[in-house]
């Protein structure tokens, strides 16, 4: 794209560029600065502001992180975290029944993408993403499907029969919250290593019961 007409003939298309280039290349700028960087440039180019919509903004988003002015998203990978909340529980369990679905419907959902007729299994296919599910903790149910170990897999520390109900008490201990940062540390290090690295990844996750636990964090 050329650069929008109201700017400055004389070195329009080359010096936002070269600014973009210095600012993303400099370690001691923050992902803001980087960010906003793009974002101007994105602005200064000759279509109407915003025109793209949310394009824009991934593509300053992948600028900044990536660091370059041109960002690749040519290699890929999504990978998701699964586990079930306490709090989603029936009543009988102890939990508050919070979801209009069952919890069971966690290990449903898994089982699809398993078998690779999931929504995200369709689209990772058709767009050449490399996808991974992680079993963090979900509840117990019947052995009657295990895991393949291709797309999805346990998890080396698990939250067995995943969280407690919030409402009546923690949902997990501090050594808890701790290892499940670590497992995603560590399930991120080794997805890229076997894939020799990627342009961009994406997290996921699946629960029944994940939007009102989200809510509670935020509120």
């Amino acid at each position: 794209m050329s650069p929008n007409p109201s700017s400055p003939p004389e070195g329009a298309a080359a010096e936002p560029n070269i600014s973009l280039a210095t600012t993303l290349s400099d370690s001691k700028q923050s992902f803001t600065a980087k960010y906003e960087a793009a974002r101007l440039y994105i602005d200064s180019l000759a279509k109407p502001v915003g025109s793209l919509g949310t394009l824009e903004d991934w593509g300053a988003r992948m600028a900044a992180l990536q660091q370059t002015t041109t960002p690749k998203a040519d290699s890929a990978a999504c990978l998701i975290f699964a586990a079930d909340h306490g709090v989603a529980k029936d009543t009988s369990e102890g939990g508050r029944k919070c979801s209009a679905y069952p919890q069971i419907v966690s290990r449903k959902v898994l089982e699809a993408l398993d078998h690779g007729i999931a929504g995200a299994s369709v689209l990772s296919k058709c767009n050449n993403v490399e996808l991974r599910v992680i079993d963090v903790g979900l509840a117990d149910g019947p052995v009657s499907y295990e895991w393949s170990g291709n797309t999805v897999r346990l998890a080396t520390r698990r939250i067995n029969g995943g969280t407690k109900n919030f409402c009546t008490g923690n949902a997990l201990t501090e050594e808890q919250v701790k290892m499940c940062i670590d497992v995603g540390r560590e399930e991120t290090t080794k997805m890229m290593d076997e894939m020799g690295g990627a342009n961009v990844i994406m997290f996921g996750e699946v629960g029944i019961g994940n939007t009102t636990t989200a809510a509670a964090l935020i509120a």
